[in-house]
């Protein structure tokens, strides 16, 4: 197909780029979730609950 990149290198390279802005937002989530656990005990669940702000 003419739309798929023809190195397979390259093409790894675009497909992780793809999403970078995604990976950032988890990334920072999962830090602040790891920050709030340093205080008390909280579970994933329970932390997305309370935190919205990185919807």
């Amino acid at each position: 197909m003419s739309h798929q990149e023809r190195s397979s290198v390259r093409a790894a390279y675009i497909h992780k780029a793809e999403h970078l802005g995604e990976r950032m937002l988890m990334l920072q989530w999962w830090a602040a979730y790891l920050d709030a656990n340093r205080m008390a005990a909280i579970t994933p669940f329970d932390y997305a609950k309370i935190n919205s702000s990185f919807r």
